[in-house]
């Protein structure tokens, strides 16, 4: 009977360690960060600007080798703000949404991950709706201080929901042109 006790603690011992996986990395942030919206401003003629700002929550799980291979990253409270000093217009959106990128390699640099963001994406002054699905091929460029992958989002794969009757860049210029 001592010998079936001890075979079966060292078998749970020996499976508890080598399926545990390592704990998600977390990371809560604050954004405030100001852009050029490059390619509305060249539609419109007259220079944009997106103003993001809110609070972000970051989980990076990884596999039993210890890889990246999945994070989720929720936007709350996030709104984007878009401006054109030029014309002294601006409006501003909540986009509240969920980001979740699946990793190849690891996450290795320069590797291939599939991001899906679920939410609300930006609504456009008084005209359109940009929500619903968005599936995304993209790209590992690096890493933020927490280890968290920065990604660089290269061709939409795919897109549910509400379509906006023209470009998002189009969409833009005209909720901030002067009235």
């Amino acid at each position: 009977m001592g010998r079936i006790f001890t075979l079966i603690v060292i078998l749970t011992l020996a499976l508890s360690t080598t399926a545990a996986a390592e704990a998600p990395l977390q990371e809560w942030r604050h954004i405030d960060v100001t852009a050029k919206a490059v390619a509305a401003s060249a539609i419109c003629g007259f220079d944009i600007f997106r103003h993001f700002e809110g609070d972000s929550h970051f989980i990076v799980s990884y596999d039993n080798d210890g890889a990246i291979v999945r994070e989720v990253d929720t936007f709350p409270g996030l709104t984007i703000t878009l401006y054109a000093p030029s014309t002294g217009q601006s409006y501003t959106s909540s986009v509240p949404a969920v980001l979740h990128t699946y990793y190849t390699n690891g996450a290795a640099i320069g590797s291939e991950a599939t991001a899906s963001l679920t939410g609300l994406a930006e609504k456009f002054g008084s005209a359109d709706l940009d929500s619903g699905r968005l599936v995304f091929r993209a790209i590992v460029v690096g890493y933020d201080a927490a280890g968290v992958p920065n990604i660089r989002f290269v061709e939409e794969i795919s897109s549910v929901g509400p379509n906006v009757d023209v470009s998002v860049q189009q969409s833009r210029c005209d909720g901030v042109r002067s009235q």
